[in-house]
């Protein structure tokens, strides 16, 4: 049960000042929300809700926004599709819903979709999509079975999924499995320069323990390999958020579903050193983003020396409220995700109820570097709409100058 927002207030107002004493100097918050735009309506085109959102910018410089087009519920199974909408002009208005994957009863979900670039043979790269299918009542039960889908025209058509669990090293699929949700990733340093890599978490079975892994592909999304995995017994990794750093190491970003209201271990992070086929360190709780409730969050960076930025700058979006699903907040890290602003520190997207969310950095000029957001959002559900908002480093502020003579 919700507790009275006045007491809600309370706590995360202590909490802030926990934060702020652990990070000193940090941006201040914003006083108001950003502009938005509704890219999804709950009780529009068929569907009940829409749920997951998932973000790319296409080759062609369209934003597609995925999330799951949910029919006769809000509920996570039921005839659920894999729909996007598309955007060409930098999301100010948004298509109708396209539908890439239709559920025919059966679930269609987690999109976590990435970009690849063009190739002689491919002059439009490709749109490639992990997502995963659960079968629904009466029809026979299927596990969770990860699948990939992939468009070479921009995500105008798509070919038929095609089914992983084997290439994954399953024998049948996990009775849990979830592909990201939010965007997949091309790396873009180091030996493994060009590989795809996404989050995936998965348990085998009820008794199993809940794992964190990474997936990845070499030949642009035709097959794929689990490789980094963690076998918690004592956290459990779940909704996995990839993110590149300078080095070429990989920063995964997870929900604990381990961790308990208002604590230290909402979060947990692990690395991988060597492209995602093991962790270098394995999930850890992340106490830079203490007071985060139990709940999905996305991570990019958003700009860095090599990619024309002063300064590294990741950012992290979830609620910043440690008992509810509420006021999500864009977070900042400025030593590669060892130490972040605190959760009333953030730029403030939305004061309202929100929930799940993806990031995407939106480049880096000359004056500014900036990025996006979509994300679930309503003023009494978090599940009433799906919004994107944009805001530039300006915005969200400077680096603290503890940070910057570091």
């Amino acid at each position: 049960m919700k507790i009275r927002r006045a007491v809600r207030a309370l706590l995360a107002g202590l909490a802030g000042a926990a934060a702020l004493a652990a990070v000193p100097g940090a941006v201040p918050a914003a006083s108001a929300d950003p502009a938005s735009t509704v890219v999804y309506q709950a009780g529009t085109n068929g569907y009940s809700c829409f749920r997951i959102p998932a973000i790319v910018k296409a080759n062609n410089g369209d934003l597609l926004a995925f999330a799951e087009g949910r029919k006769n519920s809000c509920a996570d199974a039921g005839d659920i599709d894999t729909v996007v909408k598309r955007s060409k002009d930098n999301g100010k208005t948004w298509s109708a819903p396209q539908i890439v994957i239709q559920g025919f009863g059966d679930t269609k979900g987690n999109p976590t979709p990435v970009v690849l670039p063009p190739t002689a043979d491919e002059p439009d790269g490709r749109v490639v999509l992990l997502s995963v299918m659960q079968c629904i009542a009466p029809h026979a039960s299927c596990g969770r079975t990860p699948r990939v889908s992939i468009s070479k025209d921009n995500g105008t058509t798509w070919a038929a999924p095609q089914v992983l669990t084997t290439q994954l090293g399953f024998t049948t699929a996990p009775g849990w499995l979830a592909t990201g949700p939010s965007h997949a990733s091309v790396l873009t340093r180091g030996a493994h320069k060009g590989r795809i890599v996404a989050g995936m978490s998965y348990q085998l079975s009820t008794t199993s323990p809940g794992t964190g892994s990474i997936v990845y592909s070499d030949d642009r999304g035709a097959t794929w390999h689990r490789g980094a995995t963690d076998a918690s017994t004592t956290l459990n990794p779940q909704e996995i958020s990839l993110t590149e750093l300078p080095d070429g190491r990989i920063y995964a970003s997870a929900r604990n579903n381990s961790g308990t209201m208002c604590s230290t271990v909402e979060r947990a992070y692990a690395i991988s050193s060597d492209g995602g086929q093991t962790f270098s360190q394995k999930f850890v709780t992340e106490p830079g983003l203490a007071k985060t409730p139990d709940v999905q969050g996305s991570t990019v960076a958003m700009s860095t020396p090599d990619t024309g930025g002063q300064y590294t700058r990741l950012l992290f979006a979830g609620p910043s409220v440690c008992d509810d699903r509420h006021a999500l907040r864009i977070r900042s890290s400025f030593d590669e995700g060892g130490s972040w602003t605190g959760d009333t520190d953030g730029f403030l997207v939305w004061s309202q109820d929100t929930a799940y969310s993806d990031l995407i950095s939106l480049g880096t000029t000359a004056t500014a570097s900036t990025a996006g957001v979509l994300f679930e959002a309503g003023s009494t559900s978090p599940y009433s709409s799906i919004r994107w908002a944009t805001f530039t480093d300006a915005q969200l502020g400077a680096r603290p100058a503890a940070r910057a003579t570091a």
